[in-house]
């Protein structure tokens, strides 16, 4: 059941990203054909956003998967 809900979460974590980073990608390409002055800097600042939600999303996954296997490992739990 631990298992089924961390699949969960990780798939939803993973939409979440995945449209945030989308929301990003839309605005970024607003602003360039707008031609506003600083947008560049604007599209950065998104950019990073993505990659940083895409992070964390990555790093949820690796995570879970490393303490499963962590459990599997006789004695891990402690004394």
């Amino acid at each position: 059941m631990h298992r089924g809900i961390m699949n969960a979460l990780n798939a939803a974590a993973i939409r979440a990203a995945l449209a945030v980073h989308d929301r990003g990608r839309r605005l970024a390409a607003a602003l360039r054909e707008r031609g506003d002055r600083g947008s560049g800097v604007v599209e950065t600042i998104i950019i990073v956003a993505g990659f940083a939600g895409l992070a964390f999303v990555v790093y949820m996954a690796v995570s879970s998967k490393v303490h499963g296997w962590i459990g599997k490992i006789p004695g891990a739990s402690g004394p």
